[in-house]
């Protein structure tokens, strides 16, 4: 294999010539675009049956109470100023206005369409996946098409995805890994042909990136990364290479703190998202989660849509697993940093894992947040990297561009095919059955509680589902088995966390539910305790003073039943109902109550 001529300026090749692209510029042939759309094919067919399945999750608070994705292209000036949960009441610092454009824009033409926003999803993950593979070509020119084909395969079979492509508001996710692959393959473009409109375009995709998601920061990592395993160059060198994009990211920040203010981020005291918070357990059990990341990302079985309190307990240092994590975690580390400075393809791949980990790992050390298989999207792709590179050092014929096709037969060439194959198609197995899973919320939660007895959340769901379902049946015997089936899972809920608010306020709608088929006093009652229980373990939660206000106008306690209507809006002003009932109240009684008149020493039918 001859050694490639130089690259024009500062940038100087590696002495290895084994690990340096063919000489530049590096131009694809029409067999790269063939093999990249045969693959997009593949990962979109592999998805295609998600196109039946409904709204699911967030995607309400995305999409269907999202009152400015609902007025269309009317409401796009107004999402790039909020943040991303402003309609559920929520301000976690997340601006992400990118997919709530797309959304709007979907609105726009085909109004609330599941369907739609499933096709769209799995339309970005087959051109991420496309994409994913001329990119691998670039990074490793010097090997055959096996190569990238194997890690592209690999990666759009891997089930973990599904969470990203199968969850509607997951195109948050999905925008931003797919704009940060460009940023990469029109970033390595430039450096090859000197064409500014590559690197203009590189600058694009990843302002796209991050208005997407803020993992997209990963980019400006990854970017000196890859400058470095493919040409080399002083520390210098790959800062004015990353300068223009970090000129972007700068422009990024002042975006948000204009749109979100320069306190944008009020985090809730949450057990339930943030059961790590604790600093005697935090750290620790990230490397537990680190270690669970590799699990995963290597058998992605079993797969749930929640990893909240309590389905991975906390740990401290004394549990041997945090500690191999950790071990392994530093271990990786210094892997990485050797192979790359030797220019190694393990090295690159080792690199990527590691960098697009960082926001998982981020967002325990820093809120205590939980695991999520969302946060596997981007690293996969490392691993499904280091899975080809490792075949490649077992089996040691197919690894030269310049392989003749006919070696690839030979015991050594086809059995990597082969392993990679059969890999790939149990991945597709398990992804298409897992989409299925994925058609409603009841479907959802009724097929991941058979794994997720110990989480709250997922006993919340499932139990919450059920009654609300219980409520659109006709069938007074059916309605009441659904309604205590529901109540049931929620009292495990609570069990699991005696101090879940939301999970009181459901429990108090069963209750609720209870009366309209069975108005009972002892019904009225416990809804009314549990739904006071709720607003205080959970006083930001508006929906709990508003069924408060519901019950009291049922009891003719019009004046109470004002004063919680009134206090439900002052809570969430996004609660247009509450507001609506409150004014009804006054109109029709001349009551606009504004303190308590259940507290010692109000009177009866307060008037303020």
């Amino acid at each position: 294999m001859t050694k490639p001529n130089k690259k024009p300026g500062k940038i100087k090749p590696a002495k290895d010539s084994k690990t340096v692209p063919a000489s530049p510029p590096f131009t694809f042939k029409p067999v790269h675009y063939y093999s990249g759309l045969i693959l997009a094919l593949f990962a979109f067919t592999i998805y295609f049956n998600t196109y039946r399945n409904g709204y699911v999750l967030d995607d309400y608070s995305a999409i269907t109470i999202n009152r400015y994705v609902q007025e269309g292209f009317a409401g796009i000036p107004k999402l790039m100023t909020v943040d991303f949960w402003h309609f559920s009441n929520l301000q976690l610092g997340y601006y992400r206005p990118l997919s709530l454009v797309t959304f709007a824009m979907e609105y726009q033409f085909f109004g609330a369409s599941p369907l739609v926003s499933h096709l769209m999803n799995v339309f970005f993950f087959s051109l991420t996946v496309f994409f994913v593979f001329l990119l691998m070509v670039r990074l490793f020119p010097s090997r055959n098409l096996l190569f990238p084909l194997a890690i592209a395969l690999l990666f759009a079979a891997n089930p973990i995805h599904t969470e990203v492509v199968d969850n509607i508001k997951g195109r948050d996710e999905l925008l931003s890994f797919f704009n940060v692959i460009l940023l990469l393959f029109f970033s390595i473009r430039y450096a090859d042909h000197r064409k500014r409109r590559d690197l203009w375009l590189g600058m694009l995709f990843f302002y796209f990136g991050l208005l997407s998601k803020e993992s997209a920061m990963t980019g400006l990592l990854l970017l000196p990364l890859v400058f470095y395993y493919l040409w080399r160059g002083s520390t210098l060198d790959l800062l004015k290479r990353t300068a223009p994009f970090a000129g972007v990211l700068l422009l990024f920040f002042i975006q948000r703190r204009w749109a979100l203010g320069a306190d944008p981020a009020r985090i809730p005291i949450d057990l339930i998202n943030y059961p790590y918070k604790d600093e005697s357990v935090r750290y620790s059990t990230a490397f537990l989660l680190f270690l669970f990341s590799l699990k995963m990302l290597f058998v992605p079985w079993p797969l749930r849509y929640d990893y909240s309190y309590n389905q991975i307990p906390a740990v401290t240092w004394t549990d041997p697993l945090a500690l191999v994590g950790f071990v392994l975690f530093l271990a990786m580390v210094v892997l990485t940093v050797i192979f790359i400075k030797k220019r190694r393809e393990s090295g690159l791949a080792l690199g990527f894992y590691l960098v697009t980990l960082a926001p998982m790992m981020g967002f325990i050390f820093l809120r205590g947040g939980i695991f999520t298989e969302r946060n596997l999207f981007a690293p996969s792709l490392g691993i499904c990297m280091v899975i080809v590179v490792i075949l490649n050092l077992i089996f040691r014929t197919v690894i030269t561009g310049d392989q003749p096709v006919r070696s690839w037969w030979s015991f050594s060439g086809l059995m990597p095919l082969i392993l990679v194959l059969a890999v790939t198609g149990v991945f597709s197995v398990i992804t298409v059955d897992r989409n299925r899973a994925w058609a409603d919320s009841l479907t959802l939660f009724s097929t991941d509680i058979k794994t997720g007895e110990r989480s709250a959340q997922n006993q919340l769901h499932y139990g919450s589902d059920l009654i609300i379902k219980a409520n659109t049946v006709k069938d007074t015997a059916m309605k009441s088995k659904m309604v205590d089936q529901g109540m049931s899972a929620i009292r495990k809920a609570l069990v699991i966390h005696p101090s879940f608010g939301d999970a009181m306020y459901r429990y108090a709608y069963g209750y609720e539910v209870k009366l309209t088929y069975r108005p009972e006093k002892r019904y009225i009652d416990s809804a009314l305790y549990f739904f006071n229980q709720a607003t205080e373990f959970a006083p930001t939660l508006g929906d709990a003073y508003r069924h408060l206000g519901i019950l009291y106008e049922w009891l003719q306690r019009y004046d109470v039943a004002s004063y919680y209507y009134n206090k439900a809006f002052a809570i969430n002003p996004r609660l247009l109902e509450a507001k609506g009932k409150a004014d009804e109240i006054k109109q029709k009684y001349g009551l606009d109550v504004r303190s308590n008149p259940l507290m010692p020493g109000a009177g009866k039918g307060s008037r303020f």
